[in-house]
Parts: structure tokens; C-alpha cells; sequence
């Protein structure tokens, strides 16, 4: 596939992160009495009609909104240029962004490289493809266009930054294991002090000639309905704790992104196992209930 000069060449007029550019926001005031260029010898000139987009949560906090004057400065020795904030946008959920300090805002490209000085420089822009390009193609296609860029595709720059969120994976994953491994064993000691309290009318069915296989039955099938039961409520206390946690975290950070899942597989996966570890229990505790004599367990 064979990316055409003229559309990388419009890429480059879509507006972007400050932050690409280094360049940060200053504090809200009034235009620079210079008339748009500084009064210094050798500073860059201030772009004219600078228009820029804050981000909501940011926007809150300072007092900005839409209309608003602030001036901007591409480095801290560098003279402030007023711009009008011509609206504002909410962030995309991004939890590698989740603890940044620095504001984020959108500029038109040519303004930003004319306030940073960079005229005909870009850090990196993003490429949208449509649904039937395939990416590794494109990306090959595209680096002989734009000599000394390297050119990434979403997969793998999200396997890049992951290394964190992978061991906290891990982490829950060896949880959730020592988790279910307390729970089976803690539902099996149930189950066996529950048949060692019936022993004697177990014993009792036994002598009037109830086969075996019945009784276990009875004993695994009560064991599977508590299991399932303590697997339903435990699923309700998890629903909650994860409506809890979003509540709360996306108010502490002011964000859309969601913190805790719980999707429809993992309720079936949680509530199977459930019922799992139960069929188990009645097992252990049937097993060894029947391993002993029924004369022996009425005393005789």
C-alpha cells in the first residue's frame, strides 16, 4: 500500500498535545500589550489569532472556560503569547496519563510550531486507518515516506507501555488463586462438621437400606446448592465493590476511565467455580462420612 505524499503532508494540520511540543500552559491574564510579538531581541513571535482547546478537568480547576484569555509560553525564559480558548475537551481515559500533572492542551498545528519555534517539526502524530488496511503493512509503507521516523502501531505501543499494568495482572491473578484454594478448603471443613453432625442419622438411612450412592448424592447436592448460594452473594458483594471503587476513584481524578470490570464471562467463570469447589467439598466430606461403619457411628 502506498501512502500518498499529500496526505501526510494534511497530517500534519491536525491540532495536538501541548505536551508533544513542550510547551506548557501559563496563568489566565491579559493579552501581551505588544500587540502579539515580544519585546525582546531574538524571541520568536507570537502566532496571530491563537486559538486553543483546554481540558475539562484542568479548565475546572484554574477557572477557564470557553472565551477566556490565557497566555501560553513554549519554555519558562520565553515571553507569554495570549491565546482565546476556543473550547474545551474531555481527555481520553488513559490510565498511563491517570497521575500527570501537566494540562493538556490542543493547538492548531502551524500556531504550535510558530510559538515553539519549530516551524516544519513534529514529535509524532497519530494515523487513523480504515477498518480493512492492514496496520503492519501501513506502518512499512510509511517509514520510507518520513525519513528518520520510526512508526509504531497501536498494539505495540500499548505493549510497550503495559509492563506495569501486566505485573499488577499477575499479582491479582496469584490472589484470586490462594483465594479460591482458602475458600475450597474452608467450605469442605463445613461440609465435614455439617455430615459429622448427621452422622448418626446418616448411619440410621444406611442400616434401613438407603444405597450408598443416594446418600452421597444428598451429601453433594447440599454442598453444591451452599456453594452456589455463597457463589451468588459473593458475586453481589463483587458487582457492588466494583460500582464503589469506579464511584469513587473517577470523583478523586476527575476522569471517565473505568478502574474495575466485571464482565458477563467472569460472573459464569466465578459462579462455575463456585459450584466446582462445592461438588468438591461434598466429595471430601461424603468420602469421609461413608469411610466409616454405620454400627461405629451409632455406637455400637
Amino acid at each position: 500500500m502506498t501512502i500518498p505524499a499529500a496526505l501526510v503532508a494534511g497530517l500534519f494540520q491536525f491540532a495536538v498535545p501541548v505536551v508533544a511540543a513542550s510547551a506548557a500552559v501559563g496563568e489566565t491574564g491579559s493579552v501581551h500589550p505588544e500587540g502579539g510579538t515580544s519585546p525582546q531581541q531574538g524571541r520568536v513571535p507570537c502566532p496571530d489569532d491563537l486559538q486553543v482547546l483546554v481540558e475539562r478537568p484542568y479548565a475546572a480547576r484554574a477557572g477557564i472556560e470557553t472565551g477566556s484569555t490565557i497566555r501560553l509560553r513554549a519554555a519558562p525564559e520565553a515571553e507569554p503569547c495570549p491565546a482565546l480558548v476556543a473550547g474545551l475537551f474531555e481527555p481520553r481515559a488513559d490510565p498511563s496519563k491517570l497521575m500527570g500533572t501537566r494540562p493538556r492542551v490542543l493547538f492548531h498545528l502551524p500556531q504550535l510550531q510558530a510559538l515553539a519555534g519549530r516551524e516544519g517539526e513534529v514529535d509524532y502524530f497519530t494515523v487513523r486507518l480504515r477498518p480493512d488496511v492492514d496496520a503492519a503493512a501501513a506502518a512499512r509503507d510509511m517509514e520510507p515516506l518520513l525519513v528518520g521516523t520510526q512508526v509504531w502501531r497501536a498494539a505495540d505501543v500499548a505493549e510497550r507501555a503495559s509492563t506495569t499494568f501486566r505485573v499488577v495482572r499477575r499479582f491479582h491473578a496469584a490472589i484470586a488463586g490462594i483465594t479460591l484454594v482458602a475458600g475450597g478448603v474452608f467450605l469442605a471443613c463445613i461440609m465435614v462438621l455439617k455430615v459429622q453432625e448427621r452422622r448418626a442419622a446418616v448411619a440410621a438411612a444406611r442400616l434401613a437400606g438407603i444405597p450408598r450412592r443416594i446418600l452421597m448424592g444428598w451429601t453433594v447436592a447440599e454442598a453444591a446448592l451452599l456453594s452456589a448460594l455463597g457463589g451468588v452473594a459473593g458475586l453481589g458483594v463483587g458487582l457492588a465493590a466494583s460500582a464503589a471503587v469506579n464511584v469513587y476513584y473517577q470523583r478523586a481524578y476527575d476522569t471517565t476511565l473505568v478502574f474495575s470490570i466485571v464482565t458477563g464471562e467472569m460472573l459464569a467463570q466465578g459462579f462455575a467455580l463456585a459450584v466446582v469447589l462445592g461438588l468438591g467439598a461434598g466429595v471430601v466430606a461424603g468420602a469421609r462420612l461413608f469411610a466409616t461403619d454405620p454400627l461405629e457411628q451409632l455406637g455400637r
